[in-house]
């Protein structure tokens, strides 16, 4: 933990670290044996699309359907919030860490994902800064959105840890000279409790 002594701030990735990732969509598909595998460089572009407000969740569902040839119901298959899907755990950390740290979250997120599971539930309160994909316009592992982070905090790279779930998303922020943690659950809460 010697490497984190001088930080000043942690910001956190969101799926994976503070809530899983299942969208209903794959869900619906799973239902119908329907794979997604053949299409995913098309998904995935779509996905981006969405992270970037360029198109809406509806939208989203409509191409999606158009891609997979059959018709994903909107809004059923919306992503909705689900008590007690939230990382509780992580969640009491933080709130711990924010009496010693600023806080601040840095995810690839679109508008109505965050209404779901940001707003919503009242999650946005655990930061004093966030940087979402969406409301920028650039996604990890894109430079320029670790930049934004670095100006919204108002600190040195160094004095910035990042924590994600995503390894490969962690190479563009230590490029930018921020301290980077991969998160693995249990053992990165403990090194996170550590620095309280």
């Amino acid at each position: 933990m010697a490497n984190f002594k001088n930080i000043k701030a942690i910001a956190f990735d969101f799926w994976g670290v503070f809530a899983e990732i299942k969208p209903p969509m794959y869900e619906y598909l799973k239902k119908h044996n329907i794979s997604t595998e053949k299409y995913s460089e098309e998904i995935h572009k779509l996905i981006i699309k969405h992270d970037l407000n360029k198109i809406t969740e509806k939208q989203f569902l409509q191409e999606c359907s158009k891609i997979l040839g059959l018709k994903i119901p909107y809004p059923k298959y919306c992503y909705t919030y689900k008590r007690n899907s939230l990382n509780k755990d992580l969640i009491k950390i933080v709130k711990k860490l924010k009496e010693k740290y600023k806080t601040a979250l840095l995810t690839n997120n679109n508008k109505e994902y965050c209404e779901e599971y940001l707003f919503k539930p009242k999650l946005d309160k655990l930061f004093d800064i966030m940087v979402i994909s969406y409301l920028v316009g650039y996604r990890k592992p894109n430079s320029k959105i670790y930049q934004i982070l670095i100006k919204k905090l108002n600190l040195k790279p160094e004095e910035i840890l990042f924590v994600d779930d995503d390894p490969t998303k962690l190479s563009s922020a230590e490029a930018q000279g921020i301290k980077t943690l991969v998160y693995k659950g249990k053992e990165t809460n403990k090194m996170l409790m550590n620095l309280c």
